[in-house]
């Protein structure tokens, strides 16, 4: 390619993320951008409403108790999803004995409002009430689970909750840094610059062949993790079909995981 070419082509680039840029920083255009609810679907069954402080609305949630001595998720689901969307995985986790509360974001599913970050905050942050003050469950008996666009509420509810556990399947860095947009003002969710506070064991699982989060976004945040943690390479798997891929393995290495945080927590 000659120079004249080369430098038009680098000049289209820069327009491009420029545009890109400056696009994003319109009110509101970033939260539109990250998150992506599904079409309504019907309601299922034991589905309920959280109502929101300050009243903020309401979130719709779902609650599968753990047996007695057991442990509770507090899943955070990944985005394009809902209650219903992910039923067959809360009944999975409850089939191996955990106990869950899976809840929608603002503006998904059974909730009310417009997601944004700081919704997604105030709504696991109710979530983790519930637990604690409504049921009335130890922290100690609580995982931090977030999928996905999920992992960024988990993270940031860790960094100021003392839980068993965080679990974060398929995570980022940023958000930003997933479209390589980084470099601009007003990023969301930022999981590497909080990973580092993190005090409680720490499971990655990611996919080696994920197209949508690449893995090193997983990898990265191992490597900054002060705290004990582990990392699960799924191999084989991309960004929504870790459970399909990985088996009975992928139950095994988070039973595995959650005795070794039960041991050293005593």
């Amino acid at each position: 390619m000659k120079h004249g070419k080369r430098k038009a082509l680098g000049c289209a680039v820069l327009l491009s993320a420029g545009l890109v840029g400056a696009l994003l920083l319109l009110p509101g255009c970033v939260d539109r951008v990250i998150f992506q609810p599904p079409p309504q679907r019907a309601s299922i069954p034991g589905c309920f409403r959280l109502e929101l402080p300050e009243e903020a609305g309401h979130i719709g949630a779902r609650y599968l108790p753990a047996p007695e001595g057991g442990v509770t998720l507090l899943y955070s689901h990944g985005n394009a999803e809902d209650l219903s969307s992910i039923a067959y995985r809360l009944s999975a986790y409850h089939a191996e004995g955990y106990g869950i509360l899976a809840y929608d974001y603002e503006g998904y599913g059974e909730s009310s409002g417009t997601p944004s970050e700081a919704a997604a905050y105030r709504d696991i942050e109710r979530c983790w009430r519930f637990l604690t003050v409504e049921k009335q469950i130890p922290p100690e008996s609580i995982v931090i689970y977030g999928r996905s666009v999920g992992t960024g509420p988990a993270v940031w509810l860790a960094t100021r909750r003392r839980a068993l556990a965080l679990v974060l399947e398929a995570p980022f860095t940023s958000t930003f840094a997933v479209a390589g947009l980084d470099w601009l003002p007003g990023d969301r969710f930022p999981n590497l610059d909080r990973i580092g506070r993190i005090n409680q064991p720490l499971l990655i699982i990611h996919g080696d062949r994920d197209q949508v989060i690449p893995q090193r976004h997983g990898r990265k945040l191992a490597d900054a993790a002060a705290a004990p943690k582990s990392f699960y390479n799924v191999g084989g798997a991309g960004h929504n079909n870790i459970l399909l891929v990985a088996g009975r393995e992928y139950w095994n290495n988070l039973r595995e995981f959650l005795t070794r945080a039960k041991h050293e927590k005593e």
